[in-house]
């Protein structure tokens, strides 16, 4: 008979998080902060969530029970990572796979963002029409006139394609989905010193440019359906084959969710019971592909990471 299994999260300091993760969830850490919780993370030697019940990292896991995922991969594929930053996130970007396997061997890293709470500006692209310009203003510092930023807000949804510059203001609690990867290239990181190492953060200003759209087109906040079901409201976050599928469920109080593949489940907001377990905030369960309904009772806000191939 196929169950869920409870997956523990994987906590990092970061040098511009704050504790808003661990007085929402009741996270226990010794680390200075929790700026980052990765909910759903495979990358052995790195960053590997636990899955208690098989007394094993989920990246193994994911390789002894291939018949619970039914997906071709050869790695574990998907992440869910929150964040909770109290000073403004380096402006970064992620590149695509091919030149991440090339120049790095790993994979590509596209971004989607659902603010949990906050309200304020993020960096989102940025305003240069020709590599000539974006290099006189990186050159110049002119940080305010080259990258773009928009208001975003609790509920938003931001879509991150490869190569796009984007950055995280302070006061936001925020949950990203993506592929099971880690990389990222920093363009500006305000010459700032992180107090744990007493050095700046390295910068990888060739790679930014080698990746970096020029130009870049406008990006604003994704425009999500929200439909009504039998006691809950669905929403669809991102739907992309082969690299990751991510919504939300918001339960009000009883209510079965089903999926054909396997999902990730994080609650985000309340506590209740998934399949008669325990949920509150902050946990993560995996779901099985092909599991059949989930009964959940809250009221409770989940949201999900999966990828549906073809």
């Amino acid at each position: 008979m196929s169950k869920i299994y409870k997956v523990e999260p994987v906590f990092n300091y970061r040098i511009w998080g704050g504790n808003r993760l661990r007085e929402k969830y009741g996270y226990q850490s010794d680390l200075p902060n929790i700026g980052e919780c990765y909910h759903v993370i495979a990358m052995p030697g790195h960053l590997d969530c636990w899955v208690p019940e098989a007394n094993m990292p989920l990246s193994q896991f994911y390789k002894e029970n291939r018949e619970l995922f039914l997906c071709s991969k050869d790695e574990m594929p998907v992440r869910a990572a929150s964040a909770n930053p109290i000073a403004p996130m380096s402006i970064q970007l992620h590149p695509d796979d091919d030149y991440a396997m090339k120049h790095e061997g790993k994979k590509g890293k596209p971004d989607g963002v659902f603010f949990i709470e906050g309200e304020g500006e993020m960096v989102l692209g940025h305003n240069a029409k020709t590599k000539e310009e974006f290099l006189e203003l990186m050159n110049e510092g002119n940080w305010d006139q080259l990258v773009r930023k928009i208001r975003v807000k609790k509920g938003d949804f931001v879509d991150v394609p490869f190569g796009t510059l984007h950055a995280f203001g302070a006061g936001f609690l925020l949950i990203e989905f993506t592929q099971n990867a880690d990389l990222t290239y920093r363009l500006y990181d305000y010459d700032r010193i992180d107090p744990i190492t007493n050095t700046q953060r390295t910068l990888h200003i060739r790679q930014v440019l080698d990746n970096v759209k020029i130009p870049n087109g406008d990006t604003q906040p994704v425009e999500v359906t929200k439909e009504i079901k039998s006691g809950y409201t669905y929403t669809l976050f991102h739907d992309e084959r082969n690299v990751y599928t991510a919504g939300r469920y918001d339960v009000w109080h009883q209510a079965d969710i089903e999926r054909e593949e396997f999902y990730f489940l994080t609650c985000i907001e309340g506590s209740g019971f998934i399949e008669g377990h325990p949920l509150y905030g902050g946990d993560t369960w995996f779901v099985p592909a092909k599991f059949g309904p989930v009964n959940v009772s809250g009221p409770v806000d989940l949201v999900f990471v999966s990828l549906i191939e073809g």
